[in-house]
């Protein structure tokens, strides 16, 4: 059940805004994946955060394996990609740019053709890494490469510089900056994707 307005708009209820997470990296203990755990405990009331968890599963792209053949996971996939209102990407950097497991992602999703999932989609790219320009080639080229796919990019690039002396003992984001910034790019992607719900409805 959605949200309640605020006093004044008594017996209205507001919709959710579904924001689906990808980290750029395989790593159950990445510093990206943490980035975007670190959303999900912040995401408001009325936004909802649900963190793509299945990159191991999709196979490197190949146009033999595309119509009839196309992979389950693949499939899987594309369906979660557009049944979201927005979508927030973590990009680690390998070799200063982005990694084979994202770049092979938002490939295969936006394929066939013209129907990319990404097609109009609010997206937002955040990044980390252990070095002093917190991933921003990567995330310049993620930015890029979701463009191409059709994507709405909204801001960005968002890079967090020494990542991991960011992690306190317990494993969690928690560096004031980094989680305020990310409050705000949580928030600016739900305004985007609210207002495109709103006009498409």
């Amino acid at each position: 059940m959605g949200e309640r307005f605020p006093a004044g708009e008594a017996g209205s209820e507001e919709r959710r805004i579904r924001i689906l997470a990808i980290p750029g990296s395989l790593r159950r203990a990445s510093y990206n994946r943490k980035l975007l755990e670190a959303a999900k405990r912040l995401a408001r009331a009325a936004v909802e955060v649900d963190i793509y968890d299945d990159g191991l599963r999709i196979p490197l792209f190949n146009e033999d394996s595309e119509g009839d053949l196309t992979p389950q996971p693949v499939l899987e996939l594309r369906a979660r990609i557009r049944s979201a209102d927005a979508v927030l990407i973590a990009s680690p950097e390998y070799n200063g740019s982005i990694t084979g497991v994202l770049k092979n992602l938002i490939d295969w999703a936006s394929r066939p053709y013209g129907r990319s999932a990404f097609e109009g989609k609010p997206v937002s790219v955040v990044g980390g890494s252990p070095s002093r320009f917190g991933a921003q080639r990567s995330q310049q080229t993620a930015i890029a490469v979701l463009g191409s796919a059709g994507a709405r990019v909204v801001g960005g690039p968002h890079p967090v510089k020494n990542v991991f002396s960011l992690v306190d003992p317990d494993g969690c984001l928690s560096d004031r900056a980094t989680l305020e910034m990310l409050q705000s790019v949580l928030d600016e992607l739900a305004a985007v994707a609210g207002a495109s719900t709103e006009g498409g409805s």
